[in-house]
């Protein structure tokens, strides 16, 4: 079982865009579009999103202002009752997600997931830096559940995806039970089953 995180574990759908909103920052659809088009990577793209970030706030930002953003998201209730049930039923939990690791490694140590992984913001004595690791870059996402599935000997044709973004249409494309979570737009189409609620994931054949 793989899990994005933002939006679909937690009660926000970007924890950049939460950044972006504490800080007073615009995410700039132009940056990402050249993301799209492969002009710029998606570490480029994280630098010039905190740049942005920090220009708007108008001095550094610190770890603790990035916490004290990132604590308005909250994990969904019906979150840990679900990854429980999962675990209950043999199945291995997985997190991949392109947020941000102060939030999503939060996340996967409420919920006791598994296995996690995330970008990484960077500090240095706790001044937030234009930089970063990108571990999950938005397109790679089909790739890296692929070869995690294959290191972990599970198989990609044993894997579950649950997803709710264009960005996560790749992976639904690859595995054979894809899940998505509504509100999930152009998703949506591509998923196999489509839920309103966590707790109905539960309730699809092949998870029982």
């Amino acid at each position: 079982m793989v899990f994005d995180c933002d939006g679909v574990l937690t009660d926000h759908e970007s924890s950049w865009q939460v950044l972006h909103e504490h800080f007073g920052s615009k995410p700039g659809k132009y940056f990402a579009e050249l993301y799209k088009r492969g002009l710029i990577s998606y570490l480029d793209w994280m630098k010039i999103d905190i740049a942005l970030m920090i220009y708007s706030w108008g001095r550094p930002i610190l770890k603790s202002e990035v916490l004290n953003a990132l604590s308005k998201v909250r994990v969904k209730p019906e979150a840990k009752r679900v990854v429980e049930e999962l675990r209950s039923r043999n199945h291995r939990v997985v997190v991949v997600s392109s947020g941000v690791d102060l939030l999503v490694r939060r996340v996967c140590e409420e919920l006791r997931i598994d296995y996690c992984l995330y970008n990484e913001l960077f500090f240095v004595n706790d001044e937030l830096i234009p930089s970063g690791i990108s571990k999950v870059p938005l397109k790679d996402k089909s790739r890296i559940i692929k070869t995690i599935a294959e290191t972990s000997k599970i198989g990609l044709e044993n894997t579950v995806y649950v997803g709710d973004s264009e960005w996560d249409i790749p992976v639904f494309k690859i595995v054979p039970v894809s899940i998505a979570v509504e509100p999930c737009g152009i998703a949506c189409k591509y998923a196999k089953y489509v839920v309103k609620n966590l707790e109905e994931i539960l309730k699809i054949p092949e998870l029982s």
